[in-house]
């Protein structure tokens, strides 16, 4: 309701990650100058010391709490009152809709503005390459604050489809497929193990749904082998998409979604696939030169679904923005066929459990510890997530009694729980480098990722 309401009333909403600690929240408040919050229960136990922190803010609407605080609006009596006469504001195509977080290499997030005409791409591109009919039935249980879930609010209403929402659990999501005779959906690889490794999956009617889109985060070998024991491989949508290209970048036809493994020891799901419809894709050198197949580059995209700007960042916007083409600085190659092939980042992000973690943020609160020499942050291997957050530290001299607890719980509330190492080593350091105050990251890596898959 509030996506559309917004849309409607030309305002621009913008998403909140509710596993944000308060001052990740206020960070995005202070840039974005936001005046009204929509606030649900899981942001309901930081209102208080979010509001002071928030000067710009003048309403906010309380939606399923169970006690309203002074000056706060209900968000069921709104709607008992509100008239028929409202009409929808008039707005260009490059008006901004949206603005979405992202984390930044410097530590700082980007908003990422879409506009009108990104969403309504977005949405034509969805339908386009997956299998959205008249009648099809959306279920929402990955989080909304995504666009790997929320795209379907722009594509469903095109083929004039229903969405129902849940909270993730595996037995209300079986049972609600089973009850509503869902269709399609999204699901981070994360998620879809979890369903393919529950007992009673049998016992559900799962025969309406007839596509699962997954991405988001690396996906074990050995996770989509147990996902195709329970769904089959012509109803897995592998895809690739950022934020600033509006979702869905590439996807991987069902009929290429092949888990054999060659004599090269590559197999065809590793691949992100081709460019969806609406969108163009090249692999370049570092002077924006295209490279030919199999040569590996930073991959750019472009098209209609390419964000305007970053809000209020016209330095990073223009660097991001060269030529009509948006730099990821994710590197991959093209092979012969247009297919695109991930293999490894720029920048030093962890995808774990389908949300972004940039390195250099985890880093920069670690490094504050009084008893932390060097930190680096780094990704490896984990059978559910994908990945996990490690920090390999290099203490201080004497401070002999510090431990992993000690810097966990250092991390406590000053950034996302999801973004706390979940591991620590400690090293006599120095730390490897690969130039002046450049860490060697690979050479910390490389031995957490031997005999294991890494894809994205």
């Amino acid at each position: 309701e509030a996506y559309y309401a917004c849309a409607l009333s030309g305002l621009t909403f913008l998403p909140l990650n509710s596993r944000l600690a308060a001052p990740e929240l206020e960070y995005i408040f202070d840039d974005s100058d936001a005046r009204a919050l929509l606030l649900s229960k899981p942001f309901a136990g930081i209102y208080d010391e979010l509001k002071s922190r928030a000067p710009s803010l003048e309403i906010t609407i309380g939606m399923g709490l169970d006690e309203l605080s002074d000056g706060m609006h209900d968000y069921e009596a709104l709607l008992a009152a509100a008239t028929d006469q409202a009409q929808p504001v008039a707005a260009s195509g490059d008006d901004i809709i949206q603005i979405y977080y992202t984390s930044g290499t410097t530590g700082d997030p980007k908003g990422v503005c879409l506009t009108n005409d990104n969403i309504y791409w977005c949405g034509v591109d969805c339908v386009s390459v997956m299998d959205f009919r008249l009648g099809s039935v959306w279920l929402h249980s990955a989080p909304m604050f995504h666009l790997a879930d929320a795209v379907a609010f722009w594509a469903v209403p095109l083929v004039g489809g229903a969405q129902v929402c849940v909270h993730f659990e595996p037995e209300r999501v079986l049972h609600l497929i089973e009850k509503e005779r869902v269709t399609i959906t999204s699901l981070p690889a994360t998620l879809i193990a979890l369903i393919a490794n529950h007992a009673d999956l049998s016992k559900y009617d799962l025969s309406s749904l007839t596509q699962i889109m997954y991405g988001g985060s690396p996906t074990p070998l050995g996770v989509l082998q147990k996902a195709e024991e329970f769904f089959p491989g012509e109803m897995l949508l592998h895809t690739y998409g950022i934020t600033e290209t509006a979702g869905l970048a590439c996807c991987l036809h069902p009929q290429d979604h092949d888990l054999t493994i060659g004599e090269d020891g590559h197999y065809r799901a590793a691949s992100c696939g081709p460019p969806t419809p609406l969108i163009d894709v090249r692999v370049i050198d570092e002077n924006d030169r295209d490279l030919t197949a199999g040569d590996i580059g930073e991959v750019v995209f472009g098209g209609p679904k390419i964000m305007r700007e970053y809000w209020r960042k016209p330095e990073i916007t223009a660097k991001a923005l060269r030529g009509d083409w948006y730099h990821t600085g994710d590197m991959g190659y093209l092979d012969e066929t247009g297919h695109l092939y991930l293999v490894d980042r720029k920048k030093d992000m962890i995808i774990s459990g389908a949300e972004n973690i940039y390195s250099v943020e985890v880093e920069n609160v670690i490094s504050t510890h009084p008893s932390v020499r060097e930190v680096a942050v780094i990704g490896i291997p984990h059978e559910v997530w994908g990945e996990q957050v490690h920090a390999v530290i290099v203490p201080l001299e004497g401070a002999l009694d510090v431990s992993s607890e000690d810097i966990i719980e250092f991390c406590r509330g000053r950034i996302g729980g999801y973004k706390i190492p979940k591991t620590i080593s400690f090293d006599d350091g120095p730390l490897p480098t690969t130039g002046p105050g450049k860490i060697a990251k690979r050479r910390l890596r490389d031995p957490f990722w031997e005999g294991a898959d890494r894809r994205i």
